[in-house]
């Protein structure tokens, strides 16, 4: 394992210690392939944060996975607010944008709420939308001086033209079979604020009121993605790294006296061997690994989004396949000549990498334990931001 290859040449990969695992926490061999057989493999994963290597692909695709999972996993914020009284000093826009980067529960938004721009009605229903109402007033009671607004104060407001309840005496209301999906799939909580009433999860600060003073509010929630407003981000941040130890010369440093003094190697320089500098530089040779760490702002499991990011990047390069294919008249398997156009990665293999596992699912390392966990997300749609009428 030398942390890059020369293009399109395979290289090894095992999750078992092998030859080339010496120095490598635990003999994990950090998995690497040619460039078009992908390869993950999770080191660390909770609901807030995840690292994990992706080898296997060239560096676009990884930069195109990172800004997917930034920017078009759907979630769902707060966008327009309707103000009834607000008596402190904090203006109304100051609030309103704060109360836009709030973030709410968003599981199960991808199929559990409709697009604004998708939905028939006029203002707003439940299959396209979520109410949440602030109403506080300080009185100056026990000689405070002034009260905190907070996150936790925000209430979801039942909408009133949900789905119908049942009829006990007739046959049951008919709904659409997209509305009923979105029945089934809508979360209990969607929509509340992230860390309300859970004790240890400080909530975020709105405004301070003094004594007398009054704020009453009613907030739209709609579902958007982060490619046309930050506060529809599922992630508080995520990178990757590559090359630990710059074998490749990308990065020029500049220091003082002592260059590794100065500029320490990261964690993840451990799963590399270090530079031989009795070997030639290979101009040829390209990244191959790449370390990415996300952190969620836990509106959405992090895994999901992961997930949900992998899934968008298939779909939009598919369309683009097939775009490409319908202007060219080239056949789906083959082109003109009668070469084969478009060749699937190989994920039935078994080394640690899920029992004939299909696209979209992790392998027994990843998130599944059985090589479960993905392909839930696709078909859904990158979207848009929601537009208002």
């Amino acid at each position: 394992m030398n942390g890059y290859s020369s293009f399109n040449v395979p290289s090894s990969s095992a999750f078992a210690p092998g030859p080339g695992a010496t120095g490598v926490p635990g003999g994990i061999d950090v998995p690497l392939g040619q460039t078009n057989q992908p390869r993950l493999l999770v080191r660390n994963l909770n609901n807030q944060e995840t690292t994990f290597h992706l080898s296997g692909v060239e560096l676009a695709y990884a930069n195109s996975l990172r800004r997917v999972m930034l920017a078009d996993v759907p979630t769902i914020a707060i966008d327009q607010v309707l103000f009834l009284q607000n008596t402190t000093p904090i203006p109304d826009e100051m609030l309103a944008h704060r109360l836009g980067l709030v973030p709410l529960i968003s599981r199960g938004v991808a199929k559990g709420l409709r697009y604004t721009r998708d939905c028939e009605c006029d203002e707003g229903c439940y299959y396209c939308m979520v109410t949440l109402k602030l109403k506080v007033s300080f009185r100056g009671a026990d000689g405070e001086k002034f009260m905190r607004v907070t996150s936790d104060m925000l209430e979801v407001v039942p909408s009133s033209n949900g789905p119908p309840a049942p009829n006990p005496y007739g046959p049951p209301p008919e709904l659409s079979e997209d509305d009923r999906q979105i029945i089934s799939n809508r979360d209990p909580e969607l929509g509340s604020p992230v860390g309300k009433g859970q004790p240890g999860v400080p909530p975020i600060l709105l405004a301070k009121m003094g004594q007398g003073q009054e704020i009453d509010l009613v907030c739209k929630a709609y579902k958007g993605i982060a490619k046309h407003h930050a506060k529809w981000s599922p992630l508080s941040t995520v990178a990757f790294e590559y090359d630990p130890h710059n074998k490749l010369r990308h990065t020029t440093h500049w220091f003082e006296t002592d260059e590794r003094a100065e500029w320490p190697l990261s964690s993840n320089a451990v799963f590399e061997p270090p530079l031989d500098p009795s070997l030639p530089f290979d101009y040829n040779a390209v990244p191959s690994t790449f370390y990415f760490t996300a952190e969620s702002v836990n509106s959405i499991p992090v895994r999901s989004v992961v997930e949900q990011g992998l899934d968008l990047l298939i779909e939009n390069l598919a369309s683009v396949i097939l775009a490409v294919q319908k202007e060219t008249g080239v056949d789906e398997d083959e082109d003109e000549n009668g070469d084969q156009g478009v060749t699937e990665p190989d994920f039935g293999e078994v080394n640690g990498y899920g029992n004939g596992a299909q696209v979209g699912d992790y392998g027994a390392g990843g998130y599944g334990a059985n090589g479960g966990g993905g392909g839930q997300w696709g078909g859904q749609g990158s979207g848009m931001s929601p537009l208002r009428r």
